[in-house]
């Protein structure tokens, strides 16, 4: 049954767990964990902060299982962790956000130093760019590149059209190459 498990479908897992198989969901975390990891740690400042939220994300799913009314459960997923996110975000907001609360690294020693340094700057940069995009725009732009979702389940996760689902994200990519082309940041 174990080498069974990754060949069944979301669907078949999750009716599993809800027979009381707990392996099933399992599986389920293991084949989302990364995507979910990653929508969250675009939400967060800490990578430990990412961890819990992920991991609530799986925790969350997990006691609404019985609530799932079909469709994709990928789609379903991203939107608990988005919402999740969202909650964060709100919740640390009265954080110190400052550049030199973030600059908290110790200096590379190494021979390639500089090179760390500018992709260091230049990921700092993408992220501060995102998080100017309006909401709507950076959920889009997070679930299509991080979680790998198609328009259609982007639109079903967020509760909007695949069209509109289609126009965030290009409105958001437009403005990035603009804002990141400048340079400047600003």
């Amino acid at each position: 049954m174990p080498d069974a498990a990754p060949e069944r479908t979301d669907a078949e897992l999750l009716e599993a767990f809800r027979g009381g198989d707990r392996r099933a969901f399992e599986v389920l975390v293991r084949r989302y964990e990364r995507p979910v990891l990653g929508v969250a740690r675009r939400f967060c400042d800490d990578l430990d902060d990412a961890e819990d939220l992920a991991q609530r994300a799986f925790i969350n799913a997990s006691e609404r299982a019985g609530g799932w009314r079909g469709g994709s459960f990928k789609s379903w997923l991203f939107r608990i962790v988005v919402n999740l996110a969202k909650n964060h975000r709100r919740d640390n907001a009265r954080f110190d956000r400052s550049e030199a609360a973030q600059e908290q690294e110790a200096t590379p020693t190494e021979a390639d130093a500089d090179k760390r340094i500018e992709s260091a700057q230049m990921q700092q940069a993408l992220r501060e760019a995102i998080a100017r995009l309006p909401n709507r725009q950076r959920e889009v732009l997070l679930l299509r590149i991080d979680g790998d979702l198609p328009f259609a389940e982007i639109a079903d996760a967020l509760g909007i059209t695949e069209v509109n689902a289609k126009v965030n994200f290009h409105h958001a990519t437009t403005k990035l190459k603009e804002w990141l082309g400048e340079g400047s940041g600003g």
